[in-house]
């Protein structure tokens, strides 16, 4: 039987695993086209004006577009880490706005679906260099692919975006199933893009009533983000649109304040080399795991 002191000191070292380690915050969405990579962008933006050493994951292998929105002029991705064993330092672009981003590669058809050995080059490569990071952001694409379920049940914390738009609001409740049901996420951070604060609060409250009744899961509501020209504009510029003294920049550094300052998960704050081997474990006994039950949502959102 542990005794307290062994207890404590055993509590004091998880803790100073958690302090060392890197957070790692997946952005993820049900459907494409809702706003995450634009998330993704300025919440990296804004982190590291903030003083966070930061590094930015496309991880929506295929069809991967942060360099696009940033600007950045990238001459490999994760492809030539898994099939040409380029070294992650060779990989990974400093960006102006003063974080670092590691290239998906774009209509690569092979990186959509990654099987568990480059799962674990991934897992190998990352776990050594995630250590020089305070927060790690990963921009998976949409949907419940594999790689989808890969990245983010191998993150401390979970990010869905998603939109007022029914469509949207049905597959982030079934990204959301998959997730908790298959590979045992039960905590949630959701943010509303493209509304305003009365149809942002609507459309959380409608995803929390259908999984409080069918889910075991945490909902964390961090916000909504308006449906302004200045994102398109950003985007067109290919800029971040955070930090520039707009009312719409100041409601976003707001925003991420409050996720940022969210207390970490001690149940998920060991450390990124536990987490990623515990997704790798997961995906090792679910090949079946994506049967079109889990594509259902029970209910009507609405």
């Amino acid at each position: 039987m542990s005794t307290p002191a062994t207890v404590s000191a055993a509590t004091a070292e998880t803790n100073i695993m958690a302090t060392r380690s890197p957070r790692v915050i997946s952005i993820s969405s049900g459907k494409g086209g809702v706003g995450k990579t634009f998330v993704s962008v300025n919440l990296a933006a804004h982190a590291a004006a903030q003083g966070h050493k930061v590094l930015l994951i496309d991880a929506d292998l295929g069809l991967a577009n942060v360099d696009v929105m940033l600007g950045l002029q990238t001459s490999g991705s994760i492809r030539d880490l898994l099939t040409e064993g380029t070294s992650l330092e060779e990989l990974i672009v400093p960006c102006k706005q003063g974080f670092d981003v590691l290239p998906g590669g774009s209509g690569l058809h092979e990186l959509t679906n990654l099987n568990v050995r480059e799962q674990q080059t991934i897992l190998d490569t990352l776990r050594e260099t995630g250590r020089d990071y305070d927060l790690i952001l990963i921009d998976t694409a949409a949907g419940i692919g594999e790689n989808v379920l890969y990245f983010a049940s191998a993150s401390e914390t979970a990010l869905v975006v998603l939109t007022p738009d029914p469509t949207a609001l049905t597959d982030a409740y079934a990204l959301i199933k998959v997730m908790s049901q298959q590979r045992g996420v039960r905590r949630f951070m959701v943010l509303v893009n493209q509304t305003d604060e009365i149809d942002g609060q609507i459309t959380f409250k409608r995803l929390l009533s259908v999984s409080d009744r069918y889910l075991d899961i945490y909902l964390d509501y961090i916000g909504y983000v308006p449906q302004h020209t200045d994102v398109r504009k950003a985007i067109q510029r290919q800029k971040p649109l955070i930090h520039n003294g707009t009312d719409l920049s100041r409601h976003l550094e707001k925003l991420f304040d409050s996720l940022l300052d969210r207390p970490r998960d001690s149940s998920r704050s060991a450390g990124l080399q536990f987490f990623w081997e515990h997704s790798l474990a997961a995906s090792l006994g679910d090949d079946d795991a994506l049967n079109t039950t889990a594509l259902q949502a029970e209910g009507k959102l609405q």
